[in-house]
């Protein structure tokens, strides 16, 4: 009895555990502005083609308070962005919403050497134009995944991964058509070529992996038929 009540009592610190923390991290819209490009029928029928100027650095910001980290800072970051947007749907009149599939990798380039920092993977995510607000809005339900490059892995604590929920906010402004103008929608509801200046903010959680998990099981039991013998 005393044998099954540890290991019981590890499964559930194990569980407790495996809720894990929550990490965020965000940059601010860099000055200078258009870091963002979509070239129109690039990505298919169409569909545009939205990527990142990596000339510009970026400050990204990564909390990991609740892990025990603080806060870290990469002064010179850049982003690797190709994402797909396809034609709006325009479910009431001044709305568009558009599915965006593709990556984007936050790097840290210090030294003008790239190590990844984060890479996400949309399978589903929505571009949203309501009049002059113009956002990407993605999480682990719509289909974005987060892997964490060699920068954050060496960071995380000893034992732990990346593991949903994942969310992301990709926030537009200074959006404008190549030609200035501020209206990018195209003919049937396509998106002409544009410009914009994107700050962004996401978390996720950090989980403990599944080895370490068995091995938390293992010690209550060992632990426990120490005490019973």
């Amino acid at each position: 009895m005393v044998i099954q009540r540890a290991v019981v009592g590890a499964v559930l610190v194990a569980a407790g555990a495996a809720r894990g923390g929550i990490i965020s991290f965000s940059y601010n819209a860099p000055v200078g502005g258009g870091t963002l490009t979509n070239i129109a029928g690039a990505g298919g029928p169409d569909a545009g083609l939205m990527f990142s100027d990596q000339s510009v650095p970026l400050n990204f910001r990564l909390d990991l308070t609740n892990e025990g980290g603080g806060i870290v800072n990469f002064a010179n970051a850049r982003m690797f962005m190709t994402l797909t947007l396809p034609a709006a749907q325009a479910p009431i009149p001044g709305l568009y919403i558009s599915n965006v599939t593709g990556t984007f990798s936050i790097y840290d380039y210090t030294g003008n050497t790239r190590v990844d920092i984060l890479t996400g993977t949309l399978t589903g995510g929505q571009f949203i134009k309501s009049g002059s607000s113009h956002t990407i809005v993605m999480n682990d339900g719509s289909g974005l995944t987060y892997t964490p490059g060699p920068r954050l892995s060496a960071l995380l604590p000893a034992g732990s991964s990346l593991a949903a929920a994942h969310d992301g906010t990709f926030s537009l402004t200074n959006v404008r058509t190549l030609a200035g103008g501020t209206d990018i929608m195209g003919p049937n509801n396509t998106f002409s070529s544009f410009t914009a200046t994107p700050a962004y903010s996401g978390s996720t959680n950090v989980v403990p992996t599944p080895g370490c998990l068995a091995l938390l099981g293992l010690g209550g039991y060992l632990t426990a038929r120490r005490r019973r013998s």
